[in-house]
């Protein structure tokens, strides 16, 4: 049996990504782990700030490090546009690894670019260091990549992959580095975190500390990329408004872990196959179960209509999902967007509650949620919640609800994206405390861009005005076109 792994995102380092030059955050346990090698503090964290200020770009970068992690090629078409065409895109994460006794501080660094050409999103060059815990931090182990065979010329000259290793033995033992720089290569993957890695770590026998060491760190982040960290991008409120419920869900029994994101139709019947029918029945259940607490008397029902056995042998359950509130039974679909958004969220919600192995991030969460319920949700998941949450939000009840150390604030400083806020009294009112901060300042960057709003209602004037002036033209036009009629 896999030993427990816990993995926890302790930093993020953005460079050169998206509309951030540089950002940095460091969540609620960066100093336990820096300084005790714990998690001590309850790991909900909010990032605020202005549209366009870097907001959804962390949760864009945490969902490339989660392909990355789980060892799949980073999409082109949806991140191609967000890497910067003249200098390199870094994406730095700080990791917390407890594998059974054994405690790790674990940095990967990957910097990425675009070939247009072949449309890949290039991982050009991965570092990955990382140092145990004994009496305190003991020495660094380090290698880092950067693979030629991205380049066809350089398997056709037979151009030796160059590593740079410290104290890490493994690539020399195993004689893998050059198989393995061919096949990440053609499948535009980690070098680090992938099936063939996996395999031949596992197949080896250990001799030596340093290898065992090198073996948990990336078996555990292999582990957490796959079945404990999920990325809710704002894409799915989009699936929302089209009639289908995106579950985001992990669940474990005793012998697996689903994890990902299970499509519940709502536009009439959906088909689904008979064994996805039984995962989607064990979280319906469990969904229920809280559901109950949020929205009183309301549960939701998976109804199977039809069942039909197709020429691959498989069986198909044609499906409804059904709300029933205090009685009364109606179709899902007409329930409002954020009620279908709680559905999504839920159960991955509960699982973060209850399991420390568990990462959430989620863009705007608010979306469509009332946000008196919202804030006494993250309450409630702040005192008492086992995993982490990452999220972005506009609403902010939860400001009132949330410690001011549990708050980032993104930035108008693209060179200094993420800050804190500084200067909140225990009895400071931090909703009000905010909006002060963005008319009269006081932090160490402006958190919001006032520039423009004085001349926002001049604007709309001449916007008015030049409408104006084409309706006239318009109209001189018509009426030339009819008195040439009348002639």
């Amino acid at each position: 049996m896999r030993e427990k792994t816990i993995v926890r995102i302790v930093q993020n380092e953005l460079v050169n990504f998206k509309n951030v030059e540089y950002g940095q955050i460091k969540y609620m346990n960066y100093s336990s782990v820096q300084n005790n090698a714990c998690i001590t503090e309850k790991d909900i964290v909010g990032i605020y700030g202005q549209n366009g200020s870097g907001k959804t770009a962390l949760v864009e970068a945490l969902d490339i490090l989660k392909y990355i992690l789980s060892g799949m090629e980073i999409p082109f078409e949806s991140y191609e546009g967000l890497l910067s065409d003249q200098n390199d895109t870094v994406i730095k994460t700080i990791f917390f690894v407890e594998n059974g006794i054994a405690k790790y501080r674990v940095v990967y660094d990957v910097t990425l670019s675009v070939d247009k050409t072949e449309k890949k999103i290039l991982l050009k060059t991965e570092m990955l260091s990382f140092e145990e815990r004994g009496a305190g931090w003991k020495t660094e182990r380090k290698v880092e990549f950067s693979n030629p065979y991205y380049d066809s010329d350089a398997i056709i000259n037979n151009i030796e992959p160059k590593m740079e290793s410290k104290r890490i033995c493994f690539f020399e033992k195993t004689g893998i580095l050059k198989n393995l720089a061919v096949y990440c290569a053609q499948k535009n993957i980690s070098v680090f975190f992938n099936d063939l890695i996996s395999k031949t770590i596992s197949g080896v026998a250990v001799e030596e500390t340093e290898e065992e060491d090198f073996r948990n760190v990336v078996q555990s982040l292999i582990h957490f990329g796959r079945a404990c960290f999920q990325v809710v991008k704002v894409n799915q409120l989009g699936a929302i408004n089209s009639n289908i419920i995106p579950l985001n869900v992990h669940c474990e029994t005793g012998t697996m872990i689903t994890q990902g994101c299970l499509p519940l139709v709502m536009m009439g019947r959906g088909e689904v196959p008979e064994e996805l029918y039984e995962q989607l029945k064990l979280v319906i259940d469990s969904i229920n179960i809280a559901l109950k607490s949020i929205i009183p008397k309301l549960s939701i029902e998976l109804v199977v209509c039809n069942e039909e056995s197709k020429s691959d042998g498989n069986k198909y359950m044609q499906v409804e999902v059904y709300s029933n509130r205090d009685g009364k039974r109606f179709l899902t679909k007409y329930e409002s967007e954020g009620i279908k958004r709680i559905i999504s969220l839920l159960q991955y919600l509960i699982a973060l509650y209850n399991s420390p192995e568990v990462c959430l991030v989620v863009d705007e969460l608010d979306s469509g949620i009332f946000e008196y319920l919202l804030g006494e949700m993250l309450g409630m998941l702040n005192e008492e919640a086992k995993g982490q949450l990452i999220f972005t939000s506009h609403n902010l009840r939860i400001l009132e609800k949330l410690p001011n150390k549990n708050i980032v604030c993104s930035t108008i400083n693209p060179q200094n994206r993420y800050i804190r806020l500084v200067g909140v009294e225990k009895n400071h009112n931090r909703r009000d405390f905010y909006i002060r901060t963005i008319t009269l300042g006081g932090q160490k960057e402006e958190l919001y861009d006032e520039t423009e709003l004085q001349g926002m209602g001049y604007a709309f004037r001449r916007a008015g005005q030049g409408e104006s002036h084409v309706e006239i033209e318009m109209s001189d036009a018509f009426r030339k076109l009819l008195q040439e009629a009348k002639l």
